[in-house]
């Protein structure tokens, strides 16, 4: 008989590798592609909205960032949304206005990041505009490059590739893995017309989109995922300039990391809950298929995460017993391994082994594309052993959350 976890292993290792020869496939198809050629020289004017929320730590870099980038001066206005701030984000971003008339400062009562977007949409001049997080930080030629793919009049949408900001501990270490994984698989997504948010970190839209489909909605505080979501509904071209870098913030601890993701899971799911027409595969085809691989990750997640922790629970116990029984006697009784983590050369292991050279090979991927000076072997070893037990309990976490309908996250 079939054991439950050579079920459920098969299984997630088939999405695993299906997955993976897609992704390859696609890489191949479009390999002289990942870098826009621009035709000719392309910077016109531009609004960067900056929504700000008790950012007072960060601003000054932020805003120091955008009068650094590699582009045209008088085409560039930078629109600070002060949100309700209870700090000295406000007054930072006052200071810098009087230094620089490009920069325009509002102040609003605390609605919510979306309604802060939407005030700098109202308040934006220009025919093109930005969004960027109040803790993320431009390489001087992000912005250049985003800009360069509109010269195709159906992008109307273009994100960036987010790096981690100078990761420290292995919690950062781990974050700067997963984006640099994220940003070569968005590019790829690009190709197919699936990508399915536009990052709050940097993402540049052609105003039209605002005019067609409307502005910001709160969306489950992910605004920037229902966006992009929106506008696949309504067949809106989403690109990406892969060597178009912005940093942002790692989460510095696993409680600030967890909040973050109980957002994302939480707020991913209930749009995808808004969107059900997305998942009619002879209308969006990849989009389709890449929103159904990522709902059932997520189950696929959840079900190696409560069997692994059953077994390592199951087998304390039996040590336990084994330890009173023998009445504090260790000479009596071996701590041996149980078998399922004993090395196995099954079918299943070798497949695993090859699921984890996918894995692997993204990331040396997302870092070539990237130009990504990381990340360390260290980062990367931590990664693979970490990443998918805590990612476990973000998802376990999140459906918590959604059968009890807890609504108490604040937006980032």
């Amino acid at each position: 008989m079939i054991a439950f976890i050579d079920i459920l292993g098969y299984f997630s290792i088939f999405l695993a590798l299906y997955f993976a020869i897609f992704v390859f496939s696609t890489v191949f198809e479009y390999k002289n592609d990942f870098y826009y050629k621009p035709k000719r020289k392309f910077q016109p004017r531009v609004s960067l909205v900056v929504p700000c929320f008790n950012e007072e730590k960060t601003i000054a870099k932020t805003l120091q960032s955008f009068l650094n980038l590699d582009y045209q001066k008088d085409n560039l206005e930078i629109i600070v949304v002060d949100d309700g701030s209870r700090d000295k984000t406000l007054l930072i971003a006052q200071e810098f206005a009087q230094k620089d008339k490009r920069i325009k400062v509002f102040h609003k009562e605390n609605g919510g990041k979306y309604s802060a977007l939407n005030l700098g949409i109202e308040k934006s001049t220009c025919p093109y505009l930005g969004t960027v997080d109040a803790d993320s930080f431009l390489h001087k030629d992000s912005l250049k490059k985003i800009m360069e793919q509109f010269q195709d009049p159906k992008t109307m949408a273009v994100i960036s590739s987010v790096r981690i900001a100078n990761p420290k501990t292995i919690l950062e270490g781990i974050q700067y893995v997963e984006y640099l994984m994220g940003n070569f698989l968005k590019k790829v997504f690009s190709f197919l017309n699936g990508v399915n948010v536009v990052p709050g970190p940097l993402s540049v839209f052609n105003k039209k989109v605002f005019a067609k489909i409307g502005p910001y909605k709160k969306a489950h505080q992910t605004e920037d995922l229902e966006m992009a979501l929106r506008m696949q509904k309504n067949n809106m071209l989403i690109a990406q300039a892969v060597d178009a870098i912005v940093y942002t913030q790692g989460c510095k601890t696993f409680k600030e990391l967890l909040r973050q993701r109980l957002r994302w899971n939480k707020g991913g799911l209930l749009n995808y809950k808004d969107y059900p027409e997305l998942f009619n595969v002879k209308k969006h085809g990849n989009l389709t298929y890449l929103l159904l691989n990522s709902v059932l990750g997520c189950f696929v997640t959840m079900g190696l995460f409560i069997y692994a922790t059953y077994r390592l629970a199951d087998y304390a116990y039996l040590k336990f017993n084994q330890i009173l029984l023998a009445k504090g006697d260790f000479f009596r009784f071996s701590f041996n391994f149980p078998d399922w983590v004993k090395l196995n050369t099954t079918p299943l292991f070798f497949l695993g082994l090859i699921t984890l050279g996918a894995l692997l090979i993204y990331i040396f991927l997302g870092k070539k594309f990237t130009k990504d000076p990381g990340p360390s072997k260290r980062n990367i070893l931590f990664f693979i052993i970490i990443f998918p037990f805590i990612n476990g309990i973000f998802w376990i976490a999140t459906f918590l959350l959604i059968i009890f309908k807890r609504e108490d996250l604040a937006w980032d």
